[in-house]
């Protein structure tokens, strides 16, 4: 009778969490997530392409935030929406001009409310009122969305491969297998919206 092999742990596990002792179906739930995320840019992109493009669906200055998945799809994301400790909130831009969110993977973002206090220049001179960051979602390993906040409350995580970027230092790689910065998208808040500030501040996704 042969014996039971032991089965080693899944490449795909996010190496922070597992170290910071997560439960197992905490894990399951993360990675589901960005699973989710990844089935979801398909289907609505090639809705958004039925329409009649006026511009580019990257986000500009001007633009608002709308909700990638939940309840609140294509809706606005207002302060109110982002928690300090809360998970990250996977957005698109909203053109203000037709009220519709931009759906494409080179706009999809990634947002998490931080205490000011937390923020390092780089970040801070970047955020909304409030603590209030948004980066690009694109990993820049592999490109897989990132949508996971890390348990020391300031970085975020992919959970493809487990790399992991400071939200309140510019995105900086605190952990690979990714060796560049996430870009940081400059926001403000204006008349109580949160509101695109400036364009992107970096290159997007992995090294080509």
């Amino acid at each position: 009778m042969s014996k039971p092999t032991s089965q080693a742990p899944s490449d795909n596990a996010c190496a922070c969490c597992s170290a910071a002792g997560e439960p197992a179906d905490a894990g399951r739930r993360q990675m589901l997530t960005s699973a989710l995320a990844l089935a979801a840019m398909a289907p609505i992109a090639a809705m958004a392409q039925e329409g009649e493009a006026k511009r580019s669906t990257k986000p500009e200055p001007g633009d608002k935030l709308a909700f990638m998945l939940g309840e609140k799809q294509g809706k606005e994301i207002l302060p109110a929406d982002l928690k300090i400790g809360g998970e990250p909130t996977l957005a698109y831009p909203l053109d203000p001009t037709t009220g519709k969110a931009l759906v494409s993977k080179a706009g999809l973002l990634v947002v998490v409310r931080l205490k000011p206090e937390d923020l390092k220049p780089g970040s801070a001179k970047n955020a909304a009122d409030g603590g209030v960051v948004a980066f690009s979602s694109m990993c820049t390993h592999y490109g897989c969305p990132i949508t996971t906040l890390h348990p020391t409350g300031t970085q975020v995580v992919c959970n493809c491969h487990g790399s992991v970027f400071n939200a309140a230092d510019r995105g900086v790689v605190t952990n690979g297998p990714a060796t560049r910065r996430l870009a940081m998208l400059p926001l403000e808040l204006k008349d109580g919206a949160i509101v695109v500030k400036g364009k992107f501040d970096g290159p997007l996704g992995p090294p080509t």
